[in-house]
């Protein structure tokens, strides 16, 4: 994911669990977008009911196999991605997995390309679980780097729920919730609202341009060179046409690159910019929370651009069980209806529901994903340096 505004961010999280204290109780439904199914106790000592009871797991969707089970306090070291999404796992399902299984979660914040190279250079001593984008996924599985979640359903019962379109290159992960990348307009600078990546490309006074460190770059440029040549954004397309087609129909009308998700949203918000091309939608659920005169693109001709954040463990890690075990929470039903409800994103769990607002704002839906497509991601990574010093050369 995106964010660079803080870098890779250290965060251990000490606290003092109850050995022997941790209730028998089974997995909740975790589940792919922000919904708002699902309860918020996130582990109170007060509350008297059971997880059971605050989440309405009535124990028939796989979420049981993993009752009583107790880490005595072990550390279980997990990368996040940025944002909303690092924020939606400390602020609910860490707590929960900690108090649930007797962990300690140390934490790290990196986007996804971060998330790898820490991988690559620790082999022997890697992150036990990222939370990556699938191009991450991608390229992680290629290298063998991954552990299959599908050959531990005894530990990741819920990866049994999730849609096949949403597991990943035979099992190495899983995504836990879906959406789109795609323009985000100003609404006050626009007299009509665009209907194709060409439109908003070529009639933006002013816009500012991701950075191609994000993946955004890359698709960016791909998203080009569908226009440009009339072929699919997941094929192999020629990028040369692409960088002659922004050369003249886009570049002339950046006015900056984005440097961060806040500052990007600031520039969008303020009128400083009427586009961000282009952006992740659940980054800007929460101006539309706030009635900001903002307008994500979804669904755009030519297709638009899958994104699906998910959970993977390495083959190496130090904490395997817990790694699986927090995987099998981050893909149940209750989590991806909490997430669905805080980031405005789609589920993935046949088991969840997507929340209502998410669907005002345009969340994707398991149906509506098959209108998007992801890139040809190995054909990213052969090129990426390449491709990279043309395209920061042209903006």
């Amino acid at each position: 994911m995106p964010d660079k505004d803080t870098g890779i961010e250290s965060h251990n999280r000490r606290k003092v669990l109850k050995v022997g204290g941790v209730s028998a109780i089974g997995l909740t439904g975790l589940a792919g977008c922000l919904t708002g199914g699902g309860g918020d106790d996130d582990g109170d000592d007060e509350e008297t009911t059971t997880e059971a009871d605050d989440d309405g797991d009535n124990g028939d969707m796989g979420t049981t196999a993993n009752d009583g089970m107790d880490f005595g306090g072990q550390e279980l070291n997990v990368m996040l991605n940025v944002g909303a999404i690092d924020t939606v796992h400390k602020e609910h399902l860490i707590p929960r997995v900690e108090e649930k299984y007797n962990l300690n979660i140390n934490t790290q914040t990196a986007v996804t390309t971060e998330q790898l190279t820490q991988v690559q250079a620790n082999p022997d001593n890697p992150p036990d679980l990222l939370i990556p984008d699938v191009i991450g996924i991608e390229r992680a599985s290629r290298e063998e780097w991954l552990e299959p979640l599908t050959d531990h359903t005894d530990l990741v019962p819920q990866v049994e729920n999730i849609y096949d379109k949403f597991v990943h290159y035979d099992g190495a992960g899983a995504s836990w919730e879906v959406g789109e990348v795609l323009p985000v307009i100003n609404t006050n600078l626009w007299d009509e609202t665009p209907s194709t990546h060409a439109e908003v490309m070529q009639n933006s006074q002013s816009t500012a341009v991701v950075p191609f460190s994000w993946s955004g770059g890359p698709y960016l440029l791909l998203m080009a060179s569908a226009i440009a040549t009339g072929e699919p954004f997941d094929s192999r397309l020629d990028v040369q046409a692409g960088f002659d087609w922004m050369e003249e129909n886009f570049a002339p009308n950046v006015s900056s690159e984005y440097g961060g998700v806040a500052s990007a949203k600031q520039q969008l918000a303020s009128g400083n910019v009427d586009s961000l091309n282009l952006f992740w939608d659940y980054m800007v659920f929460d101006m539309f929370q706030d009635d900001q005169p903002i307008d994500p693109l979804f669904r755009l001709d030519p297709a638009g651009v899958a994104f699906a954040e998910s959970v993977c463990v390495t083959r190496n890690a130090n904490n395997m069980d817990a790694a699986l075990v927090y995987a099998n929470e981050c893909l149940s039903p209750w989590f991806q209806e909490k997430a669905s409800e805080v980031m405005g994103s789609g589920v993935t769990n046949e088991n969840a529901s997507v929340n209502e607002q998410a669907l005002e704002f345009g969340a994707t839906t398991s149906d509506e994903f098959d209108q998007l497509s992801f890139p040809d991601f190995q054909y990213i990574w052969e090129n990426r340096d390449d491709w990279s010093e043309r395209y920061n050369s042209l903006f």
